[in-house]
């Protein structure tokens, strides 16, 4: 059961919306690691992940002019979640908490997921989860001053690398490396978004989109005299950003 509502769920993805508690903002910085693999286990990274309540927790590291991202989701729905609308690392340029360099894993384009959602093997394998990581298409880029912008193969010769798998504790697990060479920063001091690509972010952005100013008005051209209010269904943030300064940029 759990199976088929996770299939159906890489489709469309249903949720409920309510109150979220007013945290205290929280300046994230990079952890200071001295080695990082990107393989999966997270031993190195402890007493230096970030947790947010029992949801997830996150780290970020930067050596060499490359940059290290961790992220242990246990809770059940925003494990679910990333497995439909997958892990981000958004890098902007400078300081400025703006999109910049995007690397979306895991990633499945639209004819993979109709093909993983109506296949009936797929639902009767014992280890789910980790059957369906195994079939992403790649990474999905954007916005980055050295690698065109669209899918990029998980063996690649720019040195981009990530990996998800669901450990013995039931934890989805990811980890990514990113030659910040890459990106092309205008800054020492960057800063780095990372999180899940959640049903309330995406229509949260969706809603700030609509409602910019144009030269008519709002949106579509019409004045927005109100409208829905969105509410994280989640009891702590799902994308956090983190300011630092890097070792050497290019």
């Amino acid at each position: 059961m759990i199976k088929h509502i996770l299939l159906s769920l890489m489709l469309c993805l249903p949720f409920s919306l309510f109150a979220q508690k007013s945290k205290k903002k929280v300046n994230y910085t990079f952890s200071r690691l001295e080695q990082v693999a990107v393989d999966g286990n997270v031993e190195e990274w402890e007493n230096h992940l970030n947790a947010l309540e029992d949801l997830w927790s996150f780290g970020v590291a930067e050596r060499n002019n490359v940059l290290f991202v961790a992220i242990v989701i246990k809770d059940i729905q925003l494990q679910r979640e990333a497995l439909s609308g997958g892990i981000f690392v958004n890098i902007s340029y400078n300081d400025k908490r703006k999109d910049g360099a995007r690397l979306y894993f895991p990633y499945w384009d639209r004819e993979r997921k109709k093909a993983l959602s109506a296949s009936e093997e797929l639902r009767q394998t014992e280890n789910f989860e980790q059957a369906l990581l195994e079939k992403v298409n790649g990474y999905y880029l954007q916005g980055f001053g050295r690698v065109r912008d669209g899918l990029l193969a998980l063996d690649n010769d720019y040195g981009i690398r990530a990996t998800t798998l669901v450990d013995s504790n039931k934890n989805l697990v990811y980890e990514a490396r990113i030659p910040l060479e890459l990106v092309g920063l205008k800054s020492d001091v960057v800063a780095v978004q990372v999180g899940v690509r959640t049903q309330y972010a995406m229509m949260k952005k969706a809603m700030e989109s609509s409602n910019r100013p144009t030269n008519r008005g709002y949106g579509y051209g019409y004045p927005v005299m109100g409208g829905p209010s969105l509410k994280n269904p989640y009891k702590a943030e799902t994308e956090i950003w983190i300011v630092d300064k890097v070792e050497k940029s290019n």
